[in-house]
């Protein structure tokens, strides 16, 4: 049983460094191209599924999204 753990658990660490070296690589050649391309990662909030265009914002409550169509004529429409 010890060694079927070990078999399993040993390798982590390799796969975890290979695995911070292509996260290096990725970004050197994001960063090589023509206009660069940087990554931004932010702290995971409660609404990090949320999609948003520049200088678009819905200001509807939450549960509204969810459930109301985002267009009151659609509505009208299936009705």
């Amino acid at each position: 049983m010890l060694r079927a753990l070990l078999a399993i658990f040993r390798p982590m660490a390799t796969i975890a460094r290979e695995l911070t070296t292509l996260r290096e690589l990725y970004e050197l050649d994001l960063g090589s191209r023509q206009p660069p391309l940087f990554r931004v990662t932010e702290k995971p909030n409660k609404r990090d599924t949320e999609v948003s265009y520049s200088g678009v914002e819905d200001l509807r409550p939450g549960y509204k999204r969810w459930f109301q169509p985002e267009d009151e004529e659609e509505e009208d429409v299936q009705s």
